[in-house]
C-alpha cells in the first residue's frame, strides 16, 4: 500500500508530524532534490507533497525518474504566511480535494 510523505521546512513540519504523516525537513533546494529522489527510489510513497516555496526546481534527476513512472504523484502545496498550518491532515485533505476535485481519505 502506498503511503503519503511530506517534504517541508522546519516551521511547518510539526502539524503534519502530529497528524501521523511521514514528514521530512529540508532547508535548501539541493536538500529537497536529494530527499525527493531518495523517496521516489524507495517506491513506498504514492503521494509526495512538497512545500511550494521549496519546489521551484525539482531537479533533472527527479524529472528523469518521473518520466518513466506514474507514482508517486508530486504535489506542491502552499504554506500560509506566518508558517502555521491548520491540522496537517485536514489541510492536506483540502489541498488534494482542490487539486483533483475529489475527497481522498488518507490512511
Amino acid at each position: 500500500m502506498n503511503r503519503l510523505a511530506i517534504i517541508t521546512d522546519s516551521g511547518t513540519s510539526t502539524g503534519f508530524r502530529l497528524a501521523g504523516v511521514d514528514t521530512f525537513e529540508v532547508g535548501s533546494q539541493q536538500q529537497l532534490q536529494a530527499k525527493l529522489a531518495e523517496l521516489i527510489r524507495t517506491e513506498l510513497y504514492g503521494l509526495i507533497a512538497v512545500n511550494q516555496d521549496l519546489a521551484d526546481d525539482l531537479g533533472e534527476e527527479v524529472d528523469r525518474i518521473m518520466k518513466t513512472r506514474a507514482l508517486p504523484v508530486i504535489l506542491p502545496f502552499p504554506v500560509p504566511q506566518g508558517g502555521s498550518v491548520e491540522s496537517g491532515e485536514a489541510y492536506l485533505n483540502k489541498l488534494v480535494k482542490d487539486a483533483i476535485g475529489f475527497y481522498v481519505k488518507l490512511t
